[in-house]
């Protein structure tokens, strides 16, 4: 099995109609008669600007939770397409993802029923929680519509996940499971082969391979994750050199615009290399689309054999 991973975002859903995370919204819309309007703003405050809209009409403290149980069964209409399956044939074992469905799943034939691996048990946030299936470790690094209340959608989760994301790298933490209760933190155990819970591992022990994801910077875990990273590299914080390679795949015709370049010069600055080799034609149509990822897919193939 290589030594890598990968970290997947939406992109490779949207090559089917109506799978686009703004059907699902323009859906919520329709549920509680309110007007959706997420454009200019940043989407985590522009969920709790939904989520104080319907409450205001629910006036109900459970509201949150089913909000969520109808995204969930909304994303639950998505299935696989051969993007997915020519990923799940890479042999690579931890393959990250923001989405919550379970497209890549259902591309394995799973002797058990999907369920929760993670070594704690995480009722809201996601430093631990996967799906094994065969040997793939599936980490819905968002939340999985397994579990509607770990969809990680607004402010206000997105900063406790944070939070837990810090502990656990950075600051150590504790945690009911006994054995874990005085748990070192990550950036002390690198040197420590086989002590692996969480994707985070995967962002300091392997190199790790980013396509499908816009890396909007509403994401504040991904961007800390990927600045605490760089300063313990370059400050040698660790207890152990941090030498793996992150690459992040852009299309080629979306990698000259303004926004995309200033995007780029901070992935850069946080270490992480920048391939815009393909997509000239990504932007044309749905199959442009789905070549590029084919070759995206091909390269990362040829870069670990």
């Amino acid at each position: 099995m290589g030594n890598y991973a990968l970290l997947v975002g939406n992109g490779i859903n949207n090559l089917a109609d109506g799978n686009s995370w703004f059907d699902v919204l323009q859906s919520l819309g329709q549920k509680y008669g309110i007007a959706i309007d997420t454009n200019n703003k940043p989407f985590t405050l522009a969920y709790e600007e939904i989520y104080f809209n319907i409450l205001k009409t629910q006036h109900s403290n459970r509201i949150e939770s089913t909000i969520k149980r109808f995204i969930a069964n909304k994303i639950q209409t998505i299935t696989r397409n051969d993007i997915h399956q020519q990923i799940m044939t890479l042999d690579c074992q931890n393959i990250m993802t923001s989405n919550y469905d379970l497209a890549f799943e259902s591309c394995l034939p799973a002797s058990d029923e999907i369920k929760n691996n993670g070594i704690i048990k995480e009722q809201k946030y996601n430093v631990f929680r996967h799906h094994l299936i065969n040997d793939k470790r599936i980490w819905h690094i968002h939340g999985a519509i397994t579990v509607a209340n770990s969809i990680t959608l607004g402010y206000e989760h997105y900063s406790g996940y944070l939070q837990a994301m810090r502990n656990y790298t950075a600051t150590g933490s504790s945690y009911s499971k006994e054995e874990f209760k005085d748990l070192k933190p990550l950036i002390r155990r690198l040197n420590t082969p086989g002590e692996e819970f969480s994707w985070i591992d995967n962002f300091f022990r392997r190199n790790i391979y980013i396509f499908g994801l816009t890396l909007d910077f509403v994401e504040i875990d991904l961007w800390w994750l990927l600045t605490y990273r760089e300063r313990c590299r370059l400050l040698e914080k660790s207890d152990k050199e941090i030498t793996n390679r992150i690459v992040y795949y852009v299309p080629a015709c979306l990698a000259e615009d303004e926004k995309s370049q200033a995007k780029i010069a901070l992935l850069k600055s946080v270490g992480v290399t920048i391939n815009d080799t393909f997509g000239q034609h990504f932007c044309r149509s749905k199959e442009d689309e789905k070549s590029y990822y084919v070759d995206v897919i091909a390269d990362i193939r040829k870069a670990e054999k």
